[in-house]
């Protein structure tokens, strides 16, 4: 119960730091830490608005640390898991529930966002909730679990390392219909401006025939006048659309380049 959680507390530190606001009845609230893994690299959160939160995109994964330092003594195990809340908003903990007696050190677990949705968590939010439970007393022929852990900082978990396959193909395909459109958007240009140029063609051609078999000048200003304004607006169609291909080019090489 939570009195019995409070007195190993005092006794032997076993939850680091500690704030009486995140004791339930039978368990303990763990909260974001400072560190964190996302998309292949990890970050840092600190206590400003704008560098205080974890963006989770849908599909992605992140790993968290958590603030408290969790120290059990030999007699005791730890279990926890992701809060009911985070679970409602679309967040699964795939960690192991059980922590072994004689851990010392932050407790860290990968949490997806199954979710179509963005989901946010700030530093110092409630993330895990953990309670604890009386072994068998601990004599000279149990195994003793190393104290301190093997992993005992964030990067030795090589969160670096997990990535998303979901989030990762996902992004892939968005990234190539968005070239395919582009690619399909540069060809329609094109084509919009060598139509209205063969257009002005045919005025302009027309026009030379007017001029030619006609004896109505006034005929001949106007064709002359829309031919003018049709081979005009041609010129500054074919400009720009060479102008976006080219710089479209350019960047897809520069892209490549880096």
């Amino acid at each position: 119960m939570s009195d019995e959680i409070e007195y190993y507390v005092k006794k032997y530190k076993l939850i680091d730091p500690f704030d009486p606001k995140n004791l339930k009845p039978a368990a303990y609230e763990l909260t974001v830490g400072d560190e964190y893994a996302i998309g292949g690299k990890i970050k840092q959160l600190f206590d400003e608005v704008g560098k205080n939160e974890i963006r989770i995109p849908p599909f992605e994964v992140v790993v968290i640390k958590t603030k408290e330092i969790i120290n059990l003594p030999r007699f005791l195990i730890a279990r926890w898991n992701i809060r009911v809340k985070w679970a409602y908003e679309g967040l699964l903990w795939v960690g192991g529930p059980q922590v072994d007696p004689g851990w010392i050190g932050n407790l860290c677990c990968p949490i997806y966002n199954l979710s179509d949705k963005e989901v946010t968590l700030r530093l110092g939010d409630a993330i895990a909730i953990i309670d604890f439970v009386k072994t068998t007393p601990f004599n000279k022929d149990s195994k003793k679990y190393p104290r301190p852990p093997k992993r005992i900082l964030f990067e030795d978990y090589n969160p670096d390392r997990l990535k998303s396959a979901l989030y990762v193909e996902a992004s892939r395909r968005i990234e190539q219909v968005e070239k395919d459109l582009n690619k399909f958007g540069s060809k329609l240009d094109t084509s919009i401006g060598i139509n209205i140029t063969v257009f002005s063609i045919i005025i302009a051609a027309l026009t030379i025939m007017i001029s030619l078999n006609t004896a109505s000048c006034q005929a001949i200003q106007s064709w002359s006048i829309l031919s003018f304004i049709f081979s005009f607006s041609a010129f500054i169609i074919s400009f720009v659309v060479y102008f976006k291909v080219t710089s479209k080019s350019k960047g897809d090489s520069n892209e490549k380049n880096n």
